[in-house]
C-alpha cells in the first residue's frame, strides 16, 4: 500500500473515530479530513500534472492510483458534509454574509488555481512560451479571475448590506410604531385600570346594598311570617264569631218565635178578660133585675133580693178583676209588641253582624291568602338577594384580580419598553 494511501486512512479512520465517541469533536475530526482531502487532491494532481512524485513520493514507494484518489477525494467531502451546521463547515454553510461569500468563492479556490496551472502547462509542453511566460500568465489569470470573483462578490454583498439597510429602516418604523401602539396599549391600560378601579368600587357598593337588601329582605319574611300566624289566629277567631253569631242568629229565631207566641197568648187573655168583662156586666144586669123583681115580690123575694145583691157585688168585682186584667192584658201586649220589635231590630242586628262576619271571614281568608303570597314572595327575594349577593362578591373578585393583572402588566410594559435609535 502507498503510503500516503495508508496516511489518509489513519487519517480519516481518527475523524471517524472522533465522530463517533461520546464526546465527539467535530472541528478536529474536520481538520483531520481536511488534511486528507490534501494528500489525496496533491495525488490526484500528479496524474493531471504528469507528475509521479505526487502520488509516489518516491521510486521506492508503491503509487497512490487515480481512483484512489478520486475515492478519498469523494470521501473526504461526505465526512465534510456529514455535520455541516459545526466546526469548520458550520462557518461556510451559515446563512449570514459570510457564508455566502464561502460557498461561492471556495468552488472556484479549489478548481481554478489546479485547472489554470493545468492550462499553463500544457501550453509550455507545447513550447508557446517561456516558464517566465507562463508564471507570469498563471499570475495574471489568477488576478482577473479572482478579481471577477471578489467584484462579484462585492455586488452580491453591497445588495445584500442595500437590503439590509432597507430592513434595519422597516424595522425602526416598526419598532417606533410598536412603540407608538406600546405607549397607545399602555394609556389604554391605564384607563382600564382606572376604569377597572371605578367598577371595583361600584360592584362593592352594590355589594353592599345587595348584602343589606338581603339582611332587609330576612327581616320582612320574618314580619310576614309573624304577619301570617296573626292573620290565620285572625282567621280563625272570625269563624269562632261566625259560628257564635250563627247560634246568637237560632237563639233569636227561637227567642222571636216564643215572643210571637207570648203575643197570641196575651191576645187571648185580652179577649177572654173582655169575655169576663162582658159577663159580669150581663151578671149585674140580671142581679139588679132580680133585686128589682125580689122588692116586687115583698116578703118572699128578700132572700133572692140578698143573693142577687152578693151576685151584684160579685159582678162588679169581676167587672173590676176584667178590667183590671184587660189593663194588664194590654200592657203585656204592648210590652210584648215592643219586644217583638226589638226582637225584629235584633233578628236584623245579628242577621248583619253574621253577614259581616261572613265578609269579616272572607277578608280575612283573602288577607291571609295575601300574605301568605308575600311570605313566599319574601322567601324567594331573600333567596335571590343572597344568590344576588354571592355573585356580586364573585364578580368583585375576579374584577380584582383583572385589575392586579392589568397593573402587573402595565409596570412590566413600562419596565420593559425601551426605546431604541
Amino acid at each position: 500500500m502507498a503510503p500516503n494511501s495508508a496516511f489518509n486512512f489513519l487519517l480519516l479512520g481518527s475523524a471517524l473515530v472522533l465522530f463517533c465517541i461520546p464526546r465527539r469533536n467535530y472541528l478536529a475530526a474536520q481538520f483531520f479530513t481536511i488534511a486528507a482531502f490534501l494528500v489525496a487532491l496533491l495525488g490526484f494532481l500528479g496524474y493531471l500534472y504528469g507528475n509521479a512524485f505526487f502520488y509516489m513520493l518516491d521510486s521506492s514507494f508503491t503509487a497512490m492510483a487515480l481512483h484512489t484518489a478520486v475515492a478519498f477525494i469523494l470521501l473526504c467531502f461526505a465526512l465534510l458534509f456529514a455535520r455541516p451546521d459545526v466546526g469548520v463547515m458550520g462557518t461556510i454553510t451559515s446563512h449570514h454574509a459570510g457564508g455566502l461569500m464561502a460557498r461561492r468563492l471556495y468552488p472556484a479556490a479549489l478548481a481554478m488555481p489546479p485547472l489554470l496551472c493545468w492550462l499553463v502547462l500544457l501550453g509550455y509542453r507545447a513550447h508557446l512560451y517561456t516558464p517566465e511566460m507562463g508564471i507570469s500568465l498563471l499570475g495574471i489569470l489568477n488576478v482577473v479571475i479572482f478579481s471577477a470573483l471578489i467584484w462579484w462578490n462585492s455586488l452580491s454583498l453591497g445588495a445584500i448590506d442595500t437590503q439590509r439597510k432597507h430592513a434595519e429602516f422597516s424595522l425602526k418604523q416598526a419598532f417606533e410604531q410598536l412603540e407608538q401602539r406600546a405607549a397607545e396599549q399602555e394609556e389604554m391600560a391605564r384607563t382600564l385600570a382606572t376604569a377597572f378601579t371605578q367598577i371595583t368600587s361600584t360592584m362593592n357598593e352594590l355589594s353592599a346594598s345587595s348584602a343589606a337588601t338581603a339582611e332587609q329582605a330576612a327581616a320582612a319574611d320574618a314580619e310576614a311570617h309573624r304577619a301570617l300566624t296573626l292573620s290565620e289566629e285572625g282567621t280563625s277567631a272570625v269563624g269562632r264569631t261566625q259560628a257564635g253569631m250563627s247560634r246568637l242568629q237560632e237563639k233569636v229565631k227561637a227567642i222571636a218565635q216564643a215572643i210571637g207566641f207570648t203575643q197570641q197568648q196575651a191576645g187571648q187573655i185580652g179577649k177572654i178578660a173582655r169575655m169576663v168583662g162582658n159577663l159580669a156586666s150581663q151578671t149585674n144586669m140580671l142581679a139588679l133585675n132580680a133585686a128589682i123583681e125580689a122588692v116586687r115580690a115583698g116578703e118572699h123575694g128578700k132572700g133572692f133580693g140578698v143573693v142577687a145583691s152578693e151576685i151584684r157585688k160579685l159582678a162588679d168585682q169581676s167587672k173590676v178583676s176584667a178590667e183590671n186584667i184587660n189593663t194588664l192584658a194590654a200592657d203585656i201586649q204592648t210590652a210584648i209588641e215592643s219586644t217583638a220589635r226589638a226582637t225584629d231590630e235584633g233578628m236584623e242586628t245579628v242577621e248583619s253582624g253574621v253577614t259581616i262576619a261572613s265578609n269579616t271571614a272572607d277578608a280575612f281568608e283573602g288577607v291571609a291568602a295575601a300574605i301568605a303570597q308575600i311570605f313566599t314572595n319574601n322567601q324567594q327575594i331573600a333567596l335571590t338577594a343572597k344568590q344576588q349577593a354571592a355573585a356580586i362578591s364573585q364578580v368583585v373578585s375576579a374584577m380584582n384580580a383583572i385589575n392586579t393583572q392589568t397593573a402587573d402588566k402595565t409596570r412590566l410594559g413600562d419596565g420593559n419598553l425601551v426605546p431604541h435609535s
